[in-house]
């Protein structure tokens, strides 16, 4: 058997098994396996986190350590969201017609490993080839999770569980920006990334034995009028994509509005822990800690918001989204404004932007792109083409954002993240329009 026939095997998906007929069966059935399959995608996406969001809090040391500028450091970080955009895109096509646990354990084992490699290397080539390789495979993780969402929870309240499973990405920043400020202080920027390398390895095994594949493989019929392998017929498949995502103009307002909502919410997310330690004189570990106040406030911030999507606005995303990026933008502001010497006011400001960039960035990246997409079928496709523009933006939030600050200070930092906030407001508006 050839290496590309048992590649091919292990992503297959597995097949129907015998369909169950009676009804109480049925009920119990998805109801257990809904349960473990949410915990699975959470889990596992928040513990992909640990192996991405760790170079936030080890930014600073490894300035100090191995002299690079603000520019460098942002190519390295850039690295992988370049990767991750193209990856998240190619992966949303794969994805659709794979094995879900197959593509989100192999994200999580192959990023693991990749972090065991970045934390022992030093050249400035090094680690920005590592750090793109684990975007691909850390791109492998959404797309199975957006098929998985959709074949086995009905379209009923779609706004609040896919926030629920969005609060995976800000648990997992919050936890790992906590875990890498006691691991600083403890043994180096080194073992913020041996550690979360190792829990990411090790969860990927236990996915690996505890997840299934679609409903239909544990006999289970589909929750929604659309038909798990509709997708049978490649030209039939490619003639859907290609007009109901590429040539579907919301779907590209949309992600062009995500677009920057990344570079929001990675601009801040990533540098906050080195602009708290530069330009506000906090130590490292203790920047980090604070910094994980933005992340556990986007929790709250994604939870309201898919609650107040279904409940007040009635599926109105678009009003929500408007509201969110007018606020940010004041948050942004106020947050530069106050300088150093408010340790209080940093908190609660960081808290506000924290809330607020992941209301946009939780309803626009997946409620958003299912809706535009319009079927279980291309659900992974619309997410991915949304997601490589936003993965533009978050690539800009990188490199863009260490090249401004080199240029420019901190100042001109944060009057390139009003911007974006204010360009997102608008294409929202343009989406609210023409909805």
């Amino acid at each position: 058997m050839s290496l590309v026939s048992t590649v091919r095997d292990f992503y297959r998906p597995e097949p129907p098994a015998e369909p169950i007929e009676d009804a109480a069966e049925v009920s119990r059935e998805y109801e257990r396996w809904r349960h473990r399959m949410f915990i699975a995608m959470f889990s596992g996406y928040a513990v992909l986190y640990f192996c991405r969001k760790n170079i936030s809090a080890a930014l600073p040391v490894m300035a100090d350590e191995l002299h690079y500028s603000n520019t460098d450091l942002g190519l390295i970080g850039s690295s992988l969201y370049v990767t991750y955009g193209i990856g998240k895109f190619a992966n949303g096509l794969l994805a659709d017609r794979a094995n879900i646990k197959g593509f989100l354990c192999t994200a999580l084992i192959v990023s693991g490993l990749l972090n065991l490699v970045f934390g022992s290397a030093t050249a400035l080539w090094v680690l920005a080839l590592t750090w793109g390789a684990n975007g691909w495979f850390q791109s492998m993780g959404f797309p199975p999770i957006a098929r998985g969402m959709t074949l086995w929870f009905p379209p009923e309240g779609k706004a609040t569980r896919w926030a629920f499973w969005t609060c995976s990405h800000q648990a997992g920043t919050a936890a790992i920006m906590g875990l890498t400020g006691c691991l600083l202080g403890w043994g180096g920027w080194r073992w913020c990334f041996h550690v979360p390398g190792i829990l990411c390895i090790l969860l990927g095994i236990v996915l690996w034995l505890t997840m299934v594949d679609t409903p239909a493989s544990r006999g289970l019929p589909p929750v929604e009028a659309f038909p798990e392998d509709e997708a049978s017929e490649d030209s039939d498949y490619m003639s859907t994509f290609v007009k109901k995502v590429l040539l579907n103009r919301n779907v590209w307002v949309i992600g062009l509005a995500d677009m920057f909502a990344y570079v929001v919410r990675y601009g801040a997310l990533d540098w906050a822990p080195k602009f708290l330690k530069e330009a506000r004189g906090y130590e490292a570990g203790s920047a980090a800690f604070r910094s994980a106040i933005m992340p556990f406030f986007g929790v709250i911030g994604v939870l309201l918001a898919g609650y107040v999507a279904d409940r007040v606005f009635r599926t109105r995303y678009r009003m929500v989204n408007v509201i969110a990026f007018a606020v940010l933008a004041v948050s942004l502001w106020g947050f530069w404004a106050i300088g150093p010497n408010h340790p209080w006011l940093d908190l609660a400001l960081m808290a506000a932007v924290g809330f607020f960039v992941e209301v946009p960035q939780s309803l626009l990246g997946a409620v958003a792109a299912v809706d535009a997409g319009g079927s279980a079928r291309i659900a992974s496709a619309a997410a991915g083409l949304v997601g490589i523009l936003a993965y533009v933006g978050a690539t800009a939030s990188g490199v863009g954002t260490g090249a401004v600050v080199d240029a420019f200070g901190w100042g001109g930092a944060f009057i390139f993240w009003i911007g974006c906030s204010a360009a997102g407001l608008l294409l929202c508006l343009l989406a609210w329009k023409e909805h």
